[in-house]
Formats: structure tokens, C-alpha cells, sequence
């Protein structure tokens, strides 16, 4: 596989694995298996305009275009023309499940179901988040920047569940550390031969070399190293500091409390939120009263 292949899935992985700290938002959770789908064709339709000597705002430009008519055939194919083509009406159907979407956010407690509207925000969210990771990682080469997509991503999971588990942040933290090591192993490539040492063959010749079927392999095991160690402590040391580490604090009240309880607030405003926001209509209460007008009341 080149090196702009081996980007491309990458990037593709990537931005499938930041795609999965939205799984507890909406239930069922079948609606990855289709964004997947959907992103892979975007990203093979870059990889094959990338083939051809086109200017890298044309490669954008083609992959956009797909997508939309993807998300034409898929949301609004009753309203497209010929079927697949998004012509005003399948724009207006888009537009108005984008607005239906955004209600259905705003009524329905995590998780929330998977309507049409819903779908359409998550499945479009999703390319359009592939779209930017493969233009910064693939067609331009830089995939350290392609980081910020990703963590867009993320966050807005993490803001809307109020808080990502560690399982996705692992996750999404790989699938960005993947992208990097393969837009480094892509660089080295391109310098030759790498050659990691001074010590000399049986037959006197330079045996520096540390290759598998003629690739650089350790600064590849270097950079998973590295990489595996900080991913460990963003995991380990948060938890550390805070738990009982070194952020704890050291009880030198003049209270007569022994200290080490828990405090948990929740806000007044986010629990009524949360209780307004019920899918069905259920009785929370009931009253009696003499008055001629009721309606009146507040």
C-alpha cells in the first residue's frame, strides 16, 4: 500500500473511532454501522481522485460533492432529482430534518431515539468531520492540524453526555495518534535509508540498518513508544491528581468535621432540564379548586 493509501485509511479510522464517543447520545446506535459506510466511499473517492493529477481544492471540491449526494439518496431521495441528484427540494428536506433534528435535541433526554432528523445530524456531522481529517491529513499532508476536527468531534460528545467515558476518549486518542504515526512513517519513507547505528557485518560492511521488507522500523517503534506513554498519562495522571493525589487536599480546617467526604452537586436548572424533557406524557400531579376560570391560573 502507498503512503497516501495508508494515510487515507487512517484518517478514515480515525475519525471512526472519535465518531464512537456519540454512542451512548442516541438509541439504537445502528446509525455508526451507516455512517461507516458512507465515510468509506467519501474517503476511497478521495484516495481515487488522488490518483489523478488534480489540484487539491478539486479533489475537496469532488469529495463534498459525493457526500452530498449521499446524503440526498439516503435523507431526501423522494425529493431528488433522477433519484440521487439534490435539487431544491431535496435541499428544503434536508434543511427541514436539520431543523426537526435539532428540536428532537432539545425534547428528548440522552439517550435520545434515532429519528430521521437525529440521523441526519450525527451521519452528516460525521463526513463532514471525515471530509476535513482526510483534506488536512491526505490531500495536504499535514496531519497535526487534523487533530482539531477530531477533537470538535469529541467534545461535543463529551458536552452533550456530560462527560465521555475513558473507553472513548482511549479510542479517539488512538485512532489521532494512528494518524500521526502513519504521516510519520510516510515522511521517513521519503528520506531513504535509515540507518540506526555504527556497528559493522561479518564482512565488514555497515550494519546500521534496521529494515523489514526495506521500511524503517525504529523510529516507527519509537513513535508507538512515545505514544503509548502519554496516552497512558492522560489516562493515569488526572486520576491520580484529583483521587486522593496530589491535588487532594490536606484538611487544615479549624472545623470540627474529619474531612474526606464527597461532595456532589447537580444544577437545579440541568436536573428540571432533564425531568421536562421526557419522551411520553405521564401525571405528576393533581389539585382541586372552586374557582369559575382555572384557565386563568399560572
Amino acid at each position: 500500500m502507498s503512503g497516501r493509501g495508508r494515510l487515507a485509511l487512517c484518517a478514515f479510522a480515525a475519525t471512526l473511532l472519535a465518531a464512537g464517543s456519540m454512542l451512548p447520545l442516541v438509541d439504537p446506535a445502528a446509525w455508526i454501522v451507516q455512517a461507516a459506510f458512507l465515510l468509506a466511499i467519501q474517503s476511497g473517492v478521495g484516495a481515487l481522485a488522488r490518483r489523478v493529477p488534480f489540484p487539491r481544492l478539486l479533489i475537496v471540491t469532488v469529495q463534498f460533492l459525493v457526500t452530498l449526494v449521499m446524503l440526498t439518496v439516503v435523507f431526501a431521495r423522494g425529493q431528488a432529482l433522477v433519484g440521487f441528484l439534490p435539487g431544491p427540494e431535496a435541499v428544503q428536506r434536508l434543511a427541514d430534518l436539520l431543523t426537526a433534528g435539532a428540536d428532537d435535541v432539545g425534547r428528548y433526554a440522552i439517550p435520545a431515539p434515532a429519528t430521521d432528523g437525529i440521523r441526519l445530524m450525527l451521519v452528516g456531522g460525521v463526513l463532514l468531520i471525515g471530509l476535513a481529517v482526510d483534506t488536512l491529513a491526505v490531500t495536504f499532508r499535514s496531519a497535526a492540524p487534523a487533530g482539531l476536527p477530531l477533537l470538535a468531534l469529541y467534545s461535543v460528545a463529551a458536552g452533550l453526555s456530560g462527560g465521555a467515558g475513558r473507553l472513548w476518549f482511549l479510542l479517539a486518542a488512538c485512532g489521532y495518534l494512528i494518524l500521526l504515526l502513519a504521516e510519520g512513517r510516510d515522511r521517513i519513507s521519503q528520506w531513504g535509508r535509515v540507518f540506526g547505528g555504527t556497528g559493522r557485518s561479518p564482512n565488514g560492511l555497515a550494519a546500521g540498518l534496521e529494515m523489514s521488507g526495506g521500511r524503517p522500523l525504529a523510529p516507527v517503534r519509537t513513535g508507538r513508544r512515545i505514544g503509548a506513554l502519554a496516552l497512558g498519562m492522560a489516562l493515569v495522571v488526572p486520576t491520580s491528581a484529583l483521587n486522593g493525589g496530589w491535588l487532594a487536599g490536606s484538611g487544615s480546617g479549624s472545623g470540627k468535621g474529619g474531612g474526606g467526604g464527597t461532595i456532589s452537586a447537580v444544577n437545579p436548572l440541568v436536573s428540571l432540564q432533564n425531568d421536562l424533557n421526557q419522551p411520553e406524557n405521564r401525571q405528576v400531579m393533581s389539585y382541586r379548586t372552586n374557582s369559575g376560570s382555572p384557565q386563568d391560573f399560572y
